[in-house]
């Protein structure tokens, strides 16, 4: 068992006195540290090692806490979103008539919750709830969870309808995901080393859950119907509900009343509520204007307003704790906004148009599948050869891969895979696998990279706001390629324009590339967070300034610790 006195900067608002070890591992943990150790190159990469003792080395460092995050980002947040939005699509596609822009914006709109992390984050490090300020938490989001899956099966709703139900699931599943990320990163902070192993670990099991899901997506539609399946993801938040009932998450009861309100992290750091209230603001703006605002010229300019103030505002509030952390909020916001979609247009055109492939949608979640897969084979890319990349060039082939991934699109719109002699799923399923692969082996790093920037005490707060920002990006991106295919006309079952439209979005992500030259930083993934940044990383001009800042805001924290 792991003593709070281990880790000295183990902040009491986590509520998380203890870290559980495997029982058999209490008296063995050095002893598996070691050996692991001599097998395990830098950072511990399982390069040469078996799987079962990779898993082993996790579970002797982090206890119970490893399976419980799997099953969380596997079963939860990935088997059940990934039907979910599947069978919602044919849901509104089939049932509600809607065409591909509509159900791209509804679509859009129902991720709202993932932009209110920050709130929800400093809710949890501020309020305990039954005595925990996590575990209580969990069980209450699942509950609710179920709630709302069971009233989607038992009643047809309209499209709003839908869209409330499952926003309310999807805030219950967001608030589930802060809290054991916000757990996740107080232990990558404690053991840096197996930082990457232990979200390598993670992402294979949203991986895994990802390839199943799209293995019996398509079936369960046809079989379940939309609202049936959307109800079957019940069992998916039961899978974690279980384990946190029999104390998988590694927290202790705080003595006391049953619900207490502690503010003193939040009076230390002012800017971060009003950053976190901000960031809402800015998400209840986008979803309002892109779901109740006609013209797609006006949500643009809106989209693209709220873009600027998310910028100033990581910029205002994070470059007082430190450099690091401002710039990965900007980099992750800046790259998810400028990688646009067409709404669900090019889905709708596979599955409607005349002259498209018509898959049925046992075919498309078979190429989800394989997209999935994909995503596994990006995760074991990353943590054997790329992890000891610097940053930038992570980042930078990664750009690169993605804009050549949308041209893949243009060939299957003008049908050249057919002169090539390859079936239309056969190459849907190359470009489905390719461009899952791409995209989450350089994404990973990214989320690697917020991890360790967290500075302690506001865990929650600090990496919910960081991934509030590139949520908030990826919708910026997604109303962005709604407008992008308004704009070019491809609307109801008009595909005239689609290759136009793919080309803009292709040309869209070569403008990240000069923000990932100035912000990322210039150190490896398996690297800890330099105390100071080199001068590549910070302005000479600025440093001393916000030195400073820092060393104040560590002066404020000391006196109130």
């Amino acid at each position: 068992m792991t003593s709070p006195n281990d880790f000295p900067d183990q902040p009491v608002l986590l509520g998380q006195r203890t870290l559980q070890m495997a029982p058999s591992e209490k008296c063995t943990h050095a002893d598996n540290a070691e050996t692991a150790e001599g097998h395990i190159k830098k950072g511990g990469c399982p390069r040469g090692v078996p799987f079962g003792a990779w898993f082993q080395m996790l579970y002797a460092t982090f206890g119970s806490f490893v399976p419980l995050a799997m099953l969380c980002y596997g079963c939860q947040e990935n088997f059940a979103r990934n039907s979910n939005q599947f069978a919602c699509k044919y849901y509104m596609m089939d049932e509600l008539k809607l065409d591909g822009v509509t159900i791209g914006r509804l679509m859009a709109s129902m991720h709202i919750p993932w932009n209110l992390k920050p709130v929800l984050g400093m809710f949890s490090d501020s309020v305990t709830f039954c005595g925990f300020h996590r575990t209580s938490y969990v069980v209450a989001m699942c509950c609710l969870s179920i709630i709302a899956y069971t009233c989607i099966g038992f009643s047809a709703v309209s499209a709003l309808g839908l869209v409330g139900l499952l926003t309310i699931s999807s805030s219950a599943t967001a608030f589930v995901d802060v809290l054991v990320d916000a757990t996740t990163a107080r232990l990558a902070k404690c053991h840096p080393g197996q930082a990457c192993d232990l979200q390598t670990a993670i992402r294979m099991a949203q991986a895994t859950g990802g390839i199943v899901s799209s293995a019996i997506k398509g079936t369960l539609v046809s079989v379940l119907s939309p609202r049936g399946t959307i109800m079957s993801s019940a069992l998916c938040v039961v899978v974690v509900l279980v384990p946190v009932l029999r104390g998988w998450l590694p927290e202790e009861r705080l003595p006391g009343k049953c619900c207490t309100v502690s503010l003193k992290a939040c009076r230390q750091n002012t800017s971060l509520p009003l950053a976190a209230a901000f960031l809402t603001l800015i998400a209840v703006t986008l979803f309002v204007s892109q779901t109740f605002l006609p013209g797609w010229r006006t949500r643009a300019a809106v989209v693209a307003v709220c873009s600027v103030c998310v910028v100033a505002c990581a910029y205002k509030v994070f470059s007082k704790i430190s450099p690091y952390l401002w710039k990965t909020s900007a980099l992750l916001f800046l790259r998810a906004c400028f990688q646009p979609g067409l709404g669900e247009s090019m889905f709708v055109w596979m599955s409607k148009d005349p002259n498209g492939p018509r898959f049925t949608p046992e075919l498309l979640g078979l190429a989800d599948c394989f997209g999935f897969a994909g995503l596994l084979v990006g995760v074991v890319i990353f943590n054997k050869y790329l992890r000891n990349w610097k940053y930038r060039n992570i980042f930078l082939l990664g750009q690169l891969l993605v804009i050549l991934v949308q041209f893949m699109d243009l060939i299957l719109v003008f049908r050249w895979n057919l002169h090539m002699g390859l079936p239309d799923i056969v190459f849907f399923i190359g470009d489905e696998t390719f461009d899952m692969a791409v995209e989450r082996t350089f994404y990973l790093p990214l989320i690697v990279l917020a991890y360790k920037v967290c500075p302690s005490h506001l865990e929650a707060t600090i990496f919910s706001t960081l991934i509030a920002t590139s949520n908030l990006g990826f919708d910026c991106g997604r109303y962005l390629g709604v407008a992008l295919a308004e704009a070019w006309g491809i609307v109801g079952e008009d595909f005239q324009h689609l290759p136009h439209g793919i080309i803009s979005k292709a040309l869209f992500r070569l403008v990240p590339i000069p923000f990932i030259l100035m912000l990322s930083p210039s150190f490896t993934p398996d690297d800890p967070i330099p105390t100071d940044p080199s001068p590549a990383d910070e302005d000479p001009t600025k440093r001393k300034a916000n030195n400073e800042d820092r060393r104040e805001l560590h002066e404020q924290s000391s006196r109130h610790g």
